[in-house]
């Protein structure tokens, strides 16, 4: 006959496996406009849409330009002046430009923070053209 600490530790353990996949899941970007190694054109808008709600004042980007046409040698320039706001789901960033984005390759640097208050972060390139 088992001792009822075993059954309750053996109980736990059954517990915590089978919520393991929705305990510690973390959010993640599900999709951006610019998408990753797009290229794009007339860019004033851009969208990023997570798993998970995310607290707006713990989140945003950094945006930088990394190259432009005809100039070899051009030293990231970081762009700025741009406003950025959660949509009525709380998913989705948007990150409104004050003019299109210049042709040249771009790098978007993110980080958002979620309800369970995990940071998370990523980058990915786009151009425009």
């Amino acid at each position: 006959m088992r001792s009822l600490s075993s059954v309750a530790a053996f109980a736990l353990a059954t517990l915590a496996l089978s919520t393991s996949g929705t305990a510690f899941a973390h959010a993640k970007l599900l999709s951006s406009t610019p998408a990753a190694n797009a290229k794009a054109s007339n860019v004033k808008n851009l969208s990023l849409t997570f798993s998970d709600t995310v607290v707006d004042k713990l989140s945003g980007v950094e945006i930088v330009m990394t190259g432009m046409p005809g100039m070899a040698n051009h030293d990231p320039m970081k762009v700025s002046g741009f406003k950025t706001a959660l949509n009525a789901d709380g998913k989705t960033m948007t990150i409104t430009l004050p003019r299109a984005l210049p042709v040249g390759s771009y790098k978007l640097d993110w980080h958002a923070v979620t309800a369970d208050s995990h940071r998370i972060e990523g980058s990915y390139a786009f151009s425009v053209k």
